[in-house]
């Protein structure tokens, strides 16, 4: 695992199983964020996520809500200034 991979993968959400589980023990609507392992032998939260914040298929849908916000970064600077440049050229 990568050092900021490895980073992330310490953070675990309250109420997370510290130990995790292995994917083929998860059942529908539990956090699939990877907490430490490779391969088949990864092992990951588990938090059982509410039906309205399962969204498999979009960017850390399948992510109980700590691990989403732990993911999500500040950006680099062009894409935190893209606002102002959408405004200095007339689009909305």
């Amino acid at each position: 695992m990568r050092p900021l991979a490895a980073a992330l993968a310490e953070q675990a959400a309250p109420g997370c199983n510290s130990l995790g589980r292995v994917l083929a023990d998860l059942s529908s609507h539990e956090c699939r964020f990877p907490l430490r392992g490779e391969g088949a032998a990864t092992r990951f939260c588990a938090i059982e996520i509410s039906p309205g914040e399962w969204m498999p298929g979009t960017s850390g849908g399948s992510y109980c809500r700590y691990h989403r916000n732990l993911i999500v970064g500040r950006g680099t600077e062009a894409e935190r200034s893209a606002h102002r440049a959408l405004e200095r050229g007339g689009a909305s």
